[in-house]
């Protein structure tokens, strides 16, 4: 994986366990009956919005990243088997 998507992967992965955590926290604060429970509410929806972004980036980057690995891999094996097993002489 290159360099910027690794630093995007790890960058999405801490946003989103920092907005879990946010999540968490503002759900046990309205279902305890919190003080100000519209702008608990809304803080809630913002974080939910956010957390589901960032795995959503995550997930998008590990798949590609899986499947530009897979691809490698495939194209070898068909340069392999058109070489017929040889090394190519170099």
């Amino acid at each position: 994986m290159r360099p910027r998507a690794l630093v995007l992967f790890w960058g999405a992965t801490t946003a989103s366990v920092l907005l879990l955590g946010t999540v968490w926290t503002l759900a046990k604060q309205l279902a305890g009956g919190a003080a100000r429970p519209t702008e608990d509410a809304a803080l809630l929806a913002v974080a939910g919005v956010g957390l589901a972004v960032c795995l959503l980036v995550a997930g998008r980057i590990a798949l590609v990243a899986g499947r530009l690995r897979r691809d490698a891999r495939r194209r070898e094996r068909v340069d392999d088997h058109r070489l017929g097993g040889r090394e190519a002489a170099g």
